[in-house]
Formats: C-alpha cells, structure tokens, sequence
C-alpha cells in the first residue's frame, strides 16, 4: 500500500533563499552591462537551472557559450544556497510530517548536489531529493513530482507538495498532487491552496 507524502520545493519555500537568489539574477546580468527586471526573475523562478541559463542567452543576447555562462551562473547560486537560512517553521514542519508517518521529498530545479549540501548543512533529513538535473523535463513538467512519488512510494492522491512558483505549482497539479503554494500572486494556476508559511501547513497534515 501506498503512503502519504510531503513534497517541498527548495528555494523559496523549504530554504529562504528567494532573496539571495534574486541578487544573483541581477548581478549576473548587472555583469554583461544589463539591467534586470522583476517580471523576468519571477518567470524564472522554479525553472530547471539549464532553461534558466538558455532563456538568458537568448533574451539578452549574451555571447558567451552556455558553457561559460553555466558555470559562472553556478558558482554564484551555489554561494547564494550555502547561506541562505531555513524558511519559518521548516524545521517544526518536516518534526510534524515525521511524526505523523509521512513521507518527506525535496523536489527543486536546482542541482541535486546543491539541495543535498543545503539539507546536510541545515541537518535536515528527507527521504529523497529530487533535482533538476535527475528529470529530463523539468518544472512545469510533472515529470519530477512523478519521480518523487515513485522514489518514496507515495500515492498522489495522499500527498501535499509546497511550491513558492507558478512553474511549481503546475508541476504538482500535473502530478496530480493536493498543492499548497507560499504568497499572495494573480497568476496561481487553478486548483492551488494558498498560504503565508509553511507553518500553516502543520495543521494540514
């Protein structure tokens, strides 16, 4: 029999690392003498870290190989992850999910190894942790949710994901996962419950 799973998203939403990513975004680009925008950050926000580098090529023309740009971009994020601190009631969150006999997945665009140094570092311990580089379509693609599902067993229907993007959000819908999603935005897919922490979700479980 299937169990019941909890699945969060990283960045923005299990990390609070929204901000320190979004000075990436700006700096990265403040660096070939272009000027970011919000509108932009937020349609990259939740994309698997490869679109992210080849819609900013293409946008801004950059003349860097992806190579190049791939692995300065990296080596920024991976510095802005390693100090990004636990969102409010992270922790309290997965105690409660644990305790309950919940299943609990990492399902993050970013790079497996950067979510698996970020939970280490933060001593959080989860069941799986599904990158962006582990899936061959990324978010908005259902395709990590389903190998999440799969890696920890968990029948969709039972389960909650937590995302903090629309690229997220539909993910988890695709999946066909009960979504909850952190913030106030007028474009949420249908069908997502809106909330202002992850500690409004400890009544949920």
């Amino acid at each position: 029999m299937k169990g019941k799973g909890l699945f969060l998203d990283l960045d923005g939403t299990l990390a609070d690392s929204l901000i320190p990513l979004k000075q990436v975004y700006f700096s990265f680009l403040d660096s070939y003498g272009i000027s970011g925008n919000e509108v932009e950050f937020q349609q990259l926000n939740g994309l698997p870290f490869s679109d992210i580098i080849t819609v900013l090529r293409k946008a801004h023309n950059l003349r860097d190989d992806v190579a190049k740009l791939s692995d300065r971009y990296s080596a920024m994020v991976q510095k802005a992850h390693a100090l990004a601190p636990p969102a409010a009631g992270a922790r309290t969150l997965l105690d409660c999910a644990r305790s309950k006999g919940w299943k609990v997945a990492v399902v993050t665009s970013a790079k497996r190894t950067w979510a698996a140094e970020w939970l280490e570092h933060n001593a959080f311990a989860v069941d799986a942790v599904v990158g962006g580089d582990d899936v061959s379509a990324g978010k908005p693609s259902p395709e990590p949710y389903q190998l999440a599902l799969s890696r920890t067993h968990c029948a969709p229907a039972q389960s909650l994901a937590v995302e903090d993007s629309r690229n997220g959000a539909c993910a988890a819908l695709a999946a066909g996962l009960s979504t909850w999603v952190i913030g106030s935005r007028p474009d949420w897919p249908d069908g997502v419950n809106v909330v202002r922490n992850l500690n409004e979700l400890i009544e949920r479980l």
